[in-house]
């Protein structure tokens, strides 16, 4: 398709990406984290309280109580900004790349599920099963029609990518979630895996994910923006490493 085509997709993949966005939203309400946030505070609030209490009953120091960390609650910049910027992006491109068809569609359907996930993931470093479990279902059910995928491919890599993650995050001891084993099954779902070395494109979406997600957490060490004790949401890696395999191909 034409350069046309991608000016007319941009605008288009901005309203899709804006309402990823207010899914968000609507999701942060479904799964009560504001209110969970509140309770877990509370109760931390209360056993610092209840520490130095001790300690000075018993003329020790007080403990040190460590800041909570302040998280963002309904519309912010990443719903009202970055999701409608990612959506744009993404679907200019892959209407610029693509012919008007089923392929495109289907593609520009898993750019409006990533980037649903990359902004919930940066917001609350969460990827919730409402959207992973669905997803990995519906990636199924599209795969005999799906560019370079049929039921068995997608089927591999699902499981394979799932499985993957799954024994990082026992290694890890929950360094890397289970929220993102379950969008790792969904990456390799979408990307899928054969016996073949023509269709492993859930294995470069991983390799892809991994150095990507490197040298991201390299340079905010060396700019100091982040040290080694903070957390890295890795799910956006994922789903750049999924958008790369559907562009090129798998």
């Amino acid at each position: 398709m034409s350069a046309a085509a991608a000016a007319v997709a941009a605008p288009v993949g901005a309203v899709v990406g804006l309402g990823a966005g207010w899914l968000s939203v609507i999701l942060e309400k479904v799964e009560r984290l504001e209110a969970e946030d509140r309770e877990d505070r509370d109760a931390y609030e209360r056993d610092v309280a209840a520490a130095t209490l001790s300690a000075a009953e018993a003329g020790e120091a007080p403990p040190r109580a460590e800041p909570w960390p302040e998280e963002r609650y309904s519309w912010s910049w990443l719903e009202w900004v970055l999701s409608p910027i990612l959506g744009a992006v993404g679907f200019a491109a892959f209407a610029a790349h693509e012919p008007l068809g089923k392929d495109l569609a289907i593609h520009l359907l898993w750019v409006a599920v990533f980037v649903q996930i990359v902004g919930f993931d940066l917001k609350h470093r969460l990827i919730l099963n409402r959207v992973t479990y669905p997803a990995i279902v519906l990636a199924g059910a599209l795969s005999p029609i799906s560019p370079g995928l049929d039921l068995w491919r997608s089927l591999g890599g699902g499981v394979a990518i799932g499985l993957f993650f799954l024994v990082q995050n026992v290694v890890s001891r929950g360094g890397i979630g289970l929220g993102d084993a379950k969008l790792g099954a969904l990456v390799g779902a979408i990307c899928g895996l054969g016996l073949d070395l023509h269709h492993i494109g859930a294995v470069y979406a991983v390799i892809y994910a991994i150095f990507l997600g490197g040298a991201v957490a390299l340079l905010l060490l060396v700019l100091r923006i982040r040290s080694l004790k903070d957390p890295i949401p890795y799910g956006p890696f994922l789903c750049v490493g999924g958008s790369f395999i559907l562009f090129w191909g798998p």
